[in-house]
């Protein structure tokens, strides 16, 4: 195999172009070769056989509708990161060593929920201590959200997750004019 062989990653679409799921190689060469799925975009890897060369696709589709119940993704500390994507949401910097932090401090009934939660620094998390954000006078850069959809893999790179940042938006028909959404990383809206 030539090209990024560690990040063989596959991002599988509905036929509605949603996300369904990300599939390692072997399971997207399996439903391309019994003609369940449709290459979309194409990566830079490229398998040999005998008397061939195939390049895998980036992002393939499946040909029939997969009718998928709404779940909502499960609160987690690492999930606030993946959203945050590691960045203060006080003063913007990016850490290696995030903590999390209660916009509403817990201590004043604040939940442990999507929408109370941010990542911070330490030393913003320290500044705010068990203050709401008016008593210690500080700002969110952004509001914080619940997402629609979380990826989580280690094996994905940056670059392939900004390449699939189109297909994770609120609106996917607007894909097909080539609109890029939002997407935070490994999350969207």
């Amino acid at each position: 195999m030539d090209g990024a062989q560690a990040d063989s990653s596959i991002l599988l679409l509905n036929t509605t172009f949603e996300p369904l799921a990300v599939l390692n190689l072997r399971r997207a060469l399996k439903l391309l070769f019994s003609k369940k799925a449709l290459p979309i975009e194409e990566s830079n890897m490229i398998v040999h056989t005998v008397n061939k060369q195939i390049i895998i696709p980036s992002v393939i589709q499946i040909t029939y509708f997969i009718r998928k119940p709404f779940t909502r993704p499960k609160f987690s500390k690492k999930a606030i990161f993946m959203r945050d994507s590691g960045r203060c949401q006080y003063c913007g910097t990016y850490t290696h060593k995030p903590t999390i932090d209660h916009i509403i401090p817990k201590s004043k009934k604040g939940k442990n929920d999507w929408v109370n939660v941010v990542t911070a620094c330490p030393e913003c998390n320290n500044k705010k201590g068990d203050r709401t954000l008016k008593e210690a006078k500080m700002d969110l850069i952004r509001h914080p959200f619940e997402p629609k959809f979380i990826i989580y893999s280690l094996s994905i790179s940056q670059s392939k997750l900004k390449h699939w940042e189109k297909y994770f938006t609120q609106n996917p028909a607007r894909n097909s004019i080539g609109l890029t959404g939002t997407l935070n990383t490994f999350i969207c809206q």
